[in-house]
């Protein structure tokens, strides 16, 4: 556990007292779990404050003990950029598709409600990706953090790109494809699930380099030590080309490469905290959401 976490841990019980709420107030559902969750938390004495943006309430993040994200998985993602350097634990509340990083349903919140506020829920770390990338000595991009991953593929043409990685310096392969997703364990089941990838266990210390649509057959997702830090340089076969490439993380942030650019990847500094209900195991999760071992 962060020493700097805001969850008072001087007792057996974390008593939450204070919270900040953000929702996407263009989705309906997000907006009708407001109206459930705000009158339930102020019932119980928990003082609130409510924005759109979690950097909206940059004051009020210094002083709250939780956050609380209502949405789904994409409105988690954006949550986690802002909170995790500041080692804020957020609560997801799903009102959204999936709601696979939530640790609760809206449906289910009220009978939740004091479970979450007296401690009962579990403090998960998840860490988290930095990125950069690199024009030269010039840098075009970063530093920015994600959850998930790290894409790098190919833009508006449909033609495969070329891209030499190396972990700690070390030659990894070149990928010849349309691209290719770095991802966290938390990631695995994201973009990287659908490119073939394995799932991962959250509580792995690794990174997942997985080729989207490789023009080979024996380049398959590949493991490696998180601690080891990534460089993906976008290379040409051919002198003359000069491919449209985008560089993504999280699917919201990004930037557009060119040849000779090199995208630098480490581990983040700070995990990413996550409250979670306790009789919920990730495979339970992997079950309940993904369908996952059913026949």
């Amino acid at each position: 556990m962060d020493s700097n976490s805001n969850l008072d841990m001087s007792s057996d019980k974390r008593i939450i007292r204070s919270a900040v709420i953000f929702y996407n107030e263009t989705k309906p559902e997000a907006v009708r779990t407001l109206k459930q969750v705000l009158p339930a938390l102020k019932a119980r004495g928990v003082k609130v404050w409510i924005g759109r943006k979690p950097s909206a309430l940059g004051d009020k993040l210094r002083i709250a003990d939780i956050a609380v994200a209502l949405g789904g998985d994409g409105t988690m993602l954006r949550a986690a950029r802002t909170l995790a350097p500041r080692s804020i634990p957020l609560l997801g509340i799903n009102s959204g598709g999936l709601g696979f990083l939530s640790g609760t349903d809206a449906s289910e919140f009220k009978r939740h409600c004091d479970a979450i506020l007296t401690g009962k829920f579990v403090l998960e770390e998840r860490w988290m990706i930095s990125v950069e990338a690199y024009r030269g000595r010039r840098r075009l991009f970063g530093p920015n953090i994600a959850l998930n991953d790290c894409v790098i593929r190919c833009g508006d043409q449909a033609r495969a790109i070329s891209l030499n990685t190396r972990s700690a310096g070390r030659f990894v392969a070149d990928y010849f494809g349309d691209g290719l997703i770095v991802s966290t364990p938390t990631g695995s089941t994201a973009y990287a699930l659908a490119a073939s990838g394995p799932i991962v266990d959250p509580r792995l210390d690794v990174l997942l380099i997985a080729p989207i649509c490789p023009h080979t057959l024996t380049q398959r997702p590949l493991i490696i030590p998180a601690f080891d830090p990534l460089t993906v340089m976008l290379t040409a076969r051919y002198a003359h080309e000069a491919p449209r490439v985008l560089l993504s993380l999280d699917g919201q942030l990004g930037c557009a490469l060119k040849v000779g650019d090199e995208v630098r990847i480490a581990r983040y500094e700070k995990p990413f905290k996550l409250l979670l209900n306790p009789d919920r195991s990730y495979y339970e999760i992997l079950r309940r959401k993904l369908k996952w071992g059913e026949r």
